[in-house]
C-alpha cells in the first residue's frame, strides 16, 4: 500500500479531489538511443521496477533501419507507451497508472538511456471526479432543467454584412 491506497486503487490527492491515476506526457528533444528498441525496452522495464508495477507484456518495433522505435507496456495498472522519431532525435512518452503508484518514479530511467538536452512533462489527473473514483458525484453530475425560468428577451443575430 502506498499513501494508504491498495496497489491499483483509487487514488485521493491531498487536495480532496479524486481520480482514477495521473497521467505523465513526457517529450524529449536532441535525445540519444531513438532508434535503439532493445535499449528502450530495458529502460521501460527498468521504470516500470523503478514505480514498482507489475509489467503484464510488451512489444517494441524499429520502422527502419534508420527509423524511430514504438514500444508499449502493457502493466496491471495501465500503461507507458515510448514513441521516437530517430531522424528527428525527439521522442514522446505517455506513462499512465491507476491508483496510488508514482509515474513520476520512471522518469530517471527514461532520461538515463535518452540522454535528452531538453525534457518537457505534463502531468493529467484521469478520471477527476467521475462515477468510477467518486459514486457519490452520479448526483452532481444529472443534467439540470430549468423549465421555470421565464426567457423575456431573445437576441436576434446581427444580419448586417460586415464591411471590408
Amino acid at each position: 500500500m502506498l499513501n494508504g491506497a491498495p496497489k491499483g486503487g483509487i487514488n485521493y490527492p491531498s487536495s480532496d479531489r479524486v481520480c482514477a491515476g495521473t497521467h505523465l506526457f513526457i517529450d524529449m528533444w536532441d535525445a540519444e538511443n531513438t532508434g535503439n528498441a532493445e535499449a528502450i525496452e530495458a529502460a521501460v522495464a527498468q521504470a516500470v521496477h523503478d514505480c514498482r508495477a507489475t509489467m503484464l507484456e510488451s512489444s517494441y518495433r524499429k520502422y527502419s533501419e534508420d527509423g524511430g522505435v514504438t514500444g508499449f507496456a502493457i502493466l496491471a495498472e495501465s500503461h507507458i507507451c515510448v514513441n521516437t522519431w530517430h531522424e528527428e532525435r525527439m521522442v514522446a512518452i505517455d506513462v499512465f497508472f491507476c491508483g496510488s503508484l508514482d509515474p513520476y518514479a520512471s522518469i530517471t530511467a527514461l532520461r538515463d538511456v535518452f540522454r535528452p538536452s531538453r525534457i518537457d512533462i505534463s502531468e493529467h489527473k484521469r478520471l477527476l471526479g467521475t462515477r468510477i473514483t467518486h459514486p457519490n458525484i452520479v448526483e452532481a453530475l444529472q443534467p439540470k432543467v430549468f423549465s421555470d425560468i421565464e426567457v423575456e428577451h431573445v437576441l436576434e443575430p446581427d444580419l448586417k454584412e460586415v464591411e471590408r
